[in-house]
């Protein structure tokens, strides 16, 4: 019987459990054993590793020579030469596919990377004027149908990184107007990464976009206002996004509330300076209430938040209204914090509680 390829992850967790059941003789002796030998953890592959580095080289080393011989080659030559390269990539990796998948594979990269080069140059070749940001839309636009039918993860994270760098646009950041057509670029790699196979960093990428597209439209907003001291907003509306992320756990998937540990954490990290503020001392009684949220947040199981609140701990230190502490002292102080926490999932844990991430 072939064996069942599992990460090494899953594998780790398979054996706690099934020495659990053993131990718990629900499972008969011996038999933890003979169900391990079921499975194989994946290994890199060394074939597949080199074809794709292969891949990149060739696509890195045609473009380079197109782009050093570009001012002596016609524009129609220009134009054929980046199209000839992209069809017959993809079309190589089509028939391919069937007895060569890993080569398939490797030659569909080619072609996504021959693409983009391809926006780039000719935009260059025209002189099109637009923003060079918008060539990682349509870069990103171009290889979604690609990921969709090979059903790879790895080419939708390419695209929801370019939307995400496309969204870093100045212009976008400082409120000159909003990218209401990224929803749908948006919508569309959500539902594509749930539709393939699932990826954790897709899906934090995905939710990175999403953020920013929300910082597009505070920023816009707030652009056309007479008030400029608004840093606070931003704040406020991240810390907001935050926790209710961080609570919604079980409605939504494990990695974005994690994002929203992340998003709230730093959201009030920024809240907890007074230039922040319109009213400088609100940022006292700000600090002390999210400290208090750290805390029952770290009582209910949060590792994170144990993270987010050395982090609070250490940025306190900073202030020059706490430089009368000396540096050990505060770091006993933080020591004495995490021995504190570890103890109470170390006894919680003995008492059948489980802590969550």
């Amino acid at each position: 019987m072939a064996k069942r390829i599992v990460k090494q992850h899953e594998l780790n967790f398979l054996k706690r459990e099934l020495k659990f059941l053993e131990d718990s003789e629900i499972l008969p002796a011996g038999m933890a054993n003979v169900i391990d030998e079921i499975y194989e953890v994946q290994k890199l592959s060394f074939t597949r590793t080199l074809l794709y580095v292969g891949s990149i080289l060739i696509g890195a080393g045609v473009l380079s020579f197109i782009a050093s011989n570009w001012d002596e080659i016609g524009k129609t030559v220009k134009l054929l030469l980046i199209i000839a390269i992209f069809l017959s990539s993809n079309l190589a990796g089509y028939k391919m596919e069937k007895n060569y998948p890993k080569t398939s594979r490797s030659l569909y990269y080619l072609g996504v990377l021959v693409f983009g080069a391809g926006i780039f140059l000719i935009e260059q070749m025209f002189h099109l004027g637009t923003n060079s940001q918008n060539a990682f839309l349509w870069w990103s636009l171009g290889i979604m149908p690609l990921a969709w039918v090979l059903r790879d993860k790895w080419i939708l994270l390419a695209s929801s990184l370019f939307v995400l760098k496309y969204l870093l646009d100045g212009q976008y950041l400082q409120g000159v107007n909003i990218p209401y057509w990224t929803l749908l670029w948006i919508a569309a790699i959500y539902i594509l990464n749930e539709k393939i196979v699932f990826s954790k960093v897709t899906g934090f990428v995905t939710g990175l976009v999403s953020l920013t597209f929300i910082g597009t439209i505070v920023s816009f907003i707030l652009n056309r206002s007479d008030y400029t001291d608004f840093p606070y907003v931003y704040g406020l509306i991240y810390l907001v996004i935050g926790v209710a992320l961080v609570h919604s756990k079980g409605k939504v998937r494990e990695i974005y509330v994690v994002l929203g540990y992340l998003v709230h954490g730093a959201a009030a990290l920024l809240l907890s300076f007074e230039d922040t503020w319109p009213v400088d001392w609100i940022y006292i009684p700000f600090s002390v209430l999210y400290l208090l949220y750290v805390l029952y947040l770290i009582k209910r199981g949060s590792l994170i938040s144990i993270i987010i609140l050395c982090v609070m701990i250490f940025r306190f230190y900073l202030d020059l209204s706490f430089e009368f502490l000396p540096k050990s002292f505060v770091f006993i102080i933080g020591g004495f914090l995490l021995l504190g926490f570890g103890f109470y999932f170390e006894k919680q844990r003995k008492k059948g509680v489980s802590v969550h991430e």
